[in-house]
């Protein structure tokens, strides 16, 4: 059976060059939020949703080993960064949705993506 440091090196490591794409993804959302929506935003949108869940999802499993030895990514600042995306997306604000995924989300994705570059030094770290 593995060991769950094992599980989380392994699920760190599939967020390697996710990132990347969903960072990219969410800066082109950015520019149509703010420049005019395209027939595709909306589920492109929803699409980067789903995809930023899931990198939320594997920081909150994995947060344990992520700040062991220092905070690589403030879970608070998460938690309060999610609060302001549901805010923003009930006022149906593009200007504000795309800042909050500017300035709160693209900050985490890129420290997501070096924290998965060096997912074999973090998990072994004791």
């Amino acid at each position: 059976m593995a060991k769950k440091i094992d599980l989380q090196r392994e699920i760190l490591e599939e967020l390697n060059g996710y990132c990347d794409k969903l960072i990219a993804v969410l800066e082109q959302i950015i520019a149509e939020l703010r420049e005019g929506r395209k027939d595709d935003t909306g589920e492109l949108f929803d699409a980067a949703r789903q995809g930023l869940n899931w990198v939320i999802e594997v920081f909150n499993n994995c947060e344990d080993v992520i700040n062991r030895d220092e905070q690589r990514v403030d879970k608070s600042g998460m938690v309060q960064a999610v609060g302001r995306l549901g805010t923003v997306l009930r006022e149906n604000d593009d200007v504000k949705i795309a800042a909050c995924l500017e300035v709160d989300f693209l900050p985490f994705l890129q420290s997501m993506n070096e924290i998965s570059a060096h997912a074999d030094e973090i998990c072994c770290q004791n």
